[in-house]
């Protein structure tokens, strides 16, 4: 039995067409049941449905960045400058049998970081796209987690690249966290050098505080894995000795 087409409004000249119906091969010669995935339309508005399904189904690869500096520590007030590829990603597929190339642009950038902070710019303008500001942090040690999260849009083209159409919608990222140990030095007044010896002659007796190892205790704060650095902090503010030998990088 024919089914009974329904009462489209359509432009003029248009035919109706049917629903389309698929069934999925299972492997091994098998193929699963009919299952119906568009409805009557249009002619002229089936394909632009079928290229806004495949845009809102392309896997877009997380945005890349950096810090400057890359160190993996910063001074508080002076912070880092995260700088965030803006390279847009493609992707050839077919919609109703007719090859379309999918490109998805980065477009805004959340900056968030765990003291609360949370910056969105735009790529095409000044900030953290391009590098043009630093993202400082909260005036004491700590070790922060930086987040990235990216607004992508889309376009799409039904000739290779050579003209592009908006697709509907934009789509969002999330980068891997990034983690940077943040430094407040303190100006003080001191008699002796880094390596402890002092202006009067005398020796410091113990080495000397320096930028990243402001406890002198021997060890860049910086280098303790981010799991320990909350017992580490305390068990040193409390004047106490570190004693796990556990470094980010065992060679340190």
């Amino acid at each position: 039995m024919p089914y009974e087409t329904p009462d489209l409004d359509c432009p003029a000249g248009s035919s109706v067409i049917p629903p389309l119906w698929v069934s999925r091969h299972l492997g091994g010669g098998a193929y699963g049941p009919w299952t119906q995935i568009t409805g009557y339309n249009c002619g002229a508005d089936l394909l632009p449905a079928a290229i806004a399904s495949a845009w809102r189904a392309m896997h877009i690869t997380p945005t890349t960045y950096t810090t400057q500096p890359a160190s993996g520590w910063a001074i508080a007030s002076m912070g880092v400058i995260p700088v965030a590829s803006a390279e847009p990603q493609t992707n050839a597929v077919t919609a109703l049998g007719t090859p379309v190339l999918l490109r998805a642009t980065p477009t805004n950038f959340t900056w968030t970081t765990s003291d609360g902070t949370d910056v969105t710019t735009s790529v095409a303008g000044d900030g953290y796209g391009s590098g043009a500001q630093p993202l400082t942090f909260d005036r004491r040690e700590y070790r922060a987690q930086l987040a990235l999260t990216t607004t992508w849009t889309g376009h799409y083209s039904l000739n290779g690249g050579a003209t592009w159409a908006e697709a509907p919608g934009t789509a969002t990222t999330t980068s891997a966290t990034t983690s940077i140990h943040v430094f407040n030095p303190r100006v003080q007044l001191v008699d002796c050098d880094t390596s402890g010896d002092c202006a009067t002659g005398a020796s410091a007796g113990r080495t000397a505080a320096t930028l990243t190892d402001p406890d002198a205790d021997g060890i860049d704060n910086h280098l303790i894995p981010d799991h320990a650095i909350n017992a580490y902090l305390e068990v040193r503010a409390d004047g106490q000795k570190w004693t796990s030998s556990e470094r980010r990088n065992p060679s340190q």
